[in-house]
């Protein structure tokens, strides 16, 4: 029997270091990334065209804004949606909410980032039944791949961690997902 307490008690130890590193990592990104998700009305090629639209609007309506004033996102992001569609007469109304939305894992221009929950403004067209459209709005990723604002705003190890220069790691938080962590 204590020919086994030692591997095990080890095993245990290196498990939870495992848990917290990435516990540790997904906080780092959840606490500081603002993602954008935009639904559109429908998948028609009008719609579609819209929501691009839209997407522009709200992108140039909140470049400068500080990731803590939340309701100036929201409230942003509103507005310009719905003023792109009444200046452009599209029948329909656009809502925005702000808060934690799971996102799936999602590959850009040099990183990839892990499914999650993450802070984020949603704005959906109309009914919302389109294909969508995601990014970072804060730090403002979403056109410019400014990775040195990202850098800047995460951990070293979890910028490093993201990163896609070396393509063959894979960022999940498997262990975490089935513990519920």
């Amino acid at each position: 029997m204590k020919r086994f307490f030692f591997p095990l008690m080890l095993l245990t130890l290196l498990v939870l270091a495992v848990c917290a590193y990435a516990s540790d990592v997904r906080r780092d990104l959840e606490g500081s990334l603002i993602r954008l998700h935009i639904i559109a009305e429908s998948d028609s090629d009008y719609d579609q065209s819209v929501k691009l639209a839209v997407r522009d609007a709200i992108l140039n309506a909140t470049k400068d804004i500080d990731k803590s004033d939340t309701d100036a996102f929201l409230s942003a992001a509103a507005a310009a949606a719905n003023s792109y569609l009444t200046a452009h007469d599209v029948p329909y109304r656009a809502y925005a909410e702000y808060g934690e939305f799971d996102f799936p894992e999602k590959e850009y221009d040099g990183f990839t980032l892990p499914a999650g929950k993450y802070r984020g403004v949603r704005v959906i067209l109309g009914s919302g039944s389109g294909h969508n459209w995601w990014c970072i709005l804060y730090p403002p990723l979403c056109f410019d791949g400014n990775k040195d604002a990202l850098r800047s705003g995460l951990n070293t190890d979890t910028y490093e961690l993201i990163s896609t220069k070396n393509s063959s790691r894979e960022v999940k938080f498997r262990l975490l997902e089935i513990l519920g962590i």
